[in-house]
Order: C-alpha cells, then sequence, then structure tokens
C-alpha cells in the first residue's frame, strides 16, 4: 500500500509562498518523496499532490483556516486553542470571511482538491485505513505539545527578534524534527544549512513538520479541537 502524507504551509493568499512538503513512508521511516518547495498558485499545489493521486493513503494537513463559516469574530477553535496555549504563546489568529476573504483560501484549496483529487476535507484521517482526506494542524501548537516547550519557538519575523535570534530558534527548531518520535523522519540534506533569507527556508520547514503531523495522525491518531461545522485543527 503506498502511503503519502502531504504538509502545506499555505499562505492565506497567493501573492505569497506557500510551502509544500511530500513524504511517503519507507522501511517504518519518513522519506521525502520529492523535494520540498515552495509555490504560489492553488493550481500549483493541486499539480504537484495530482503526481501522487494513486497512492491508496493521501494525507494532507494544512497550517491554515480550512472551514470558516463565521463572517466576524473568531472561530470557536480558536478560542479553544487560546485557552490551552496561551501560556506558551501558541494560540490561533483569528479566522473569519471578512479577515480572509469570501470564500477564505483554505477553503477554495479543499474545493479544488475534491473536485480533483477525491480528497475530502475532515478534522483527521482515518487511523491506518485507505483515504484521501484533508485537515488542518497547527504546527507552533503542535511543537509545544509534542516537546512540552515552556513557549513557541520564535523563529518567525517578528519587531525585537533579530536575525540571529532567529536563526538561533530555526536551528532549535530542526534539532526537534531529528528526535520527532514515530514515525521517525529522514532529515533531508537542505536542512543542514540555513540560508542567508529565511523567509523561504521557513515555509518549507513547516511545511516539512506538518507533513510529519499527517503521517503522525494517520499512524498513531491524536487529538482534535473542534469540529467539522465550525473549523477543527489536529493535534498529536
Amino acid at each position: 500500500m503506498r502511503r503519502v502524507f502531504v504538509g502545506i504551509d499555505l499562505a492565506w493568499g497567493e501573492r505569497r509562498p506557500s510551502g509544500i512538503a511530500v513524504l511517503t513512508l519507507r522501511d517504518d521511516r519518513l522519506h521525502e518523496a520529492m523535494p520540498t518547495c515552495v509555490v504560489q498558485t492553488d493550481e500549483q499545489i493541486c499539480e504537484i499532490l495530482g503526481a501522487f493521486g494513486g497512492a491508496e493513503v493521501l494525507c494532507v494537513a494544512v497550517d491554515a483556516p480550512l472551514i470558516v463559516p463565521n463572517c466576524t469574530g473568531e472561530r470557536p477553535v480558536e478560542g479553544l486553542m487560546r485557552r490551552r496555549f496561551a501560556r506558551q504563546h501558541a494560540g490561533c489568529h483569528p479566522a473569519n470571511r471578512q479577515l480572509l476573504g469570501d470564500p477564505p483560501r483554505g477553503e477554495r484549496l479543499c474545493r479544488l482538491l475534491g473536485e480533483r483529487l477525491g480528497i475530502r476535507v475532515d478534522t483527521a484521517p482515518p487511523q491506518g485505513e485507505p483515504c484521501r482526506v484533508v485537515f488542518e494542524v497547527y504546527p507552533h501548537a503542535g511543537l509545544v505539545k509534542l516537546f512540552s516547550l515552556p513557549r513557541i519557538l520564535e523563529y518567525k519575523a517578528r519587531r525585537g527578534r533579530s536575525l540571529a535570534y532567529r536563526r538561533e530558534q530555526m536551528q532549535a527548531y530542526i534539532r526537534l524534527l531529528a528526535t520527532l518520535p514515530e514515525p521517525p523522519l529522514h532529515l533531508p540534506a537542505w536542512t543542514a544549512e540555513i540560508p542567508p533569507v529565511l523567509k523561504p527556508f521557513e515555509d518549507k520547514v513547516d511545511a516539512l513538520f506538518c507533513a510529519w503531523l499527517s503521517a503522525r495522525a494517520w499512524c498513531a491518531g491524536g487529538e482534535v479541537l473542534g469540529d467539522l461545522e465550525t473549523g477543527s485543527i489536529w493535534l498529536p
């Protein structure tokens, strides 16, 4: 049975690049099925996934809101995440249709994946079974929960964070990826050196972790906050 696990660090619009990673499970270890990269459009994402359309297991984990029924405010799952992870600064940004567009990009992408590849939106994949599923994840909270971190890793550009500090935080991120529990991840060679321009590298690393989260959900299960009606986030 061919098992393909995809991670997408989806930008909220097509003007900014999105990271995409595709992993396969081989000899009980996850390996890149293609070079992890950044892309611009939903069409590019669909084209990449289409190359793996024959897999019996095709699980896609996306770091972006996929179900957003509310026009304003926040989804219930964001409130749950804030109460759960506020101390570690791993709560989510509010998601609504006024902020993200109508429809939001995550919904548009899921519609395309359904029409072209028969991938359905769910809260999580059915553990250990053939499936074509896309579901929502949040890497910051996933790392905090997996490794009991006191706060998120601060590798993203924010006021007051120097490039040197962000690179240190990214190095810590890579070290954690090397120690992920089952299924273990074979770290690609490109993770060995952090480039001078950090943003595309961040997108790729987040996509790689999302792909691992996809595999973890299928192999071992996890926890779902929220629901299909109002939006959900899967946690390891």
